[in-house]
């Protein structure tokens, strides 16, 4: 997937975010889950202080994001967590872009999800695998997944 010469991916520490790009973080996966998939969670958990978050803008609007959890925080490996594209830019390939570019950041070190179960055959095209069974987190059907990154 080639991106857009306007969408740049870019990687900022919770204490490098602006403001701008904070609330737009938050208004976009308050979107998506929780108007658009009805979930109804805390996304305020305290973790994005301790994370990287990557994301893609398109005019001055973030349009696809992820944090990143490093190790220790909610497993013992790093996580991937929030990951959301605005519904007017799936199917671009942005989400599995951002994947990419962690996976090659993180190259050596082992990822493990807590994915949506209806995304575990997206996950494994991009070599994790199912490591859990099937639970629920926020009454929608979750598994943990792991890639061993090498």
């Amino acid at each position: 997937m080639c991106l857009n010469m306007a969408h740049v991916i870019l990687k900022k520490a919770f204490n490098d975010l602006t403001k701008e790009e904070l609330y737009q973080i938050l208004d976009l996966r308050l979107r998506v889950f929780v108007e658009e998939q009805k979930i109804l969670y805390a996304d305020t958990d305290f973790k994005d202080q301790k994370c990287m978050h990557y994301f893609i803008m398109d005019n001055h609007h973030i349009v696809s994001y992820l944090r990143v959890l490093p190790a220790g925080l909610k497993y013992k490996e790093h996580s991937l967590g929030r990951v959301v594209t605005d519904f007017s830019f799936r199917q671009q390939g942005m989400a599995t872009t951002l994947i990419k570019e962690v996976m090659k950041d993180l190259k050596g070190y082992p990822i493990r999800i807590s994915g949506q179960l209806y995304l575990k055959d997206y996950y494994e095209k991009l070599g994790f695998k199912t490591v859990s069974d099937v639970y629920l987190e926020e009454e929608v059907p979750h598994i943990e997944m792991l890639a061993q990154n090498n």
